[in-house]
């Protein structure tokens, strides 16, 4: 499972701010014994944020709603593109 809050707040980072500048803000380092950012490239290709989820399920009740407001297809495309372009 995914960190549904990790990735909301990367998604509010890049949208209050020019993506060029974040992307130059955001440094990902693996928490794995292995230093490789695949898994971050390969989650890049899949992430879906029906699979991501908080701790508290009211922060994640209240988060989801704000996404599907956005549309989660919407969404998902976006932290997808996020995704790929500070693991590369």
């Amino acid at each position: 499972a995914h960190r549904l809050w990790c990735v909301w707040e990367l998604f509010v980072r890049f949208a209050f701010a020019p993506e060029q500048v974040t992307a130059e803000l955001v440094v990902v380092r693996p928490l794995a014994a292995s230093p490789s950012l695949t898994p971050l490239a390969d989650l890049a290709l899949t992430f879906d944020a029906n699979e991501a989820h908080c701790y508290d399920p009211n922060e994640e009740a209240r988060l989801r709603k704000v996404i599907e407001a956005l549309g989660t297809r919407a969404f998902n495309f976006r932290i997808r593109a996020l995704l790929k372009r500070v693991s590369t």
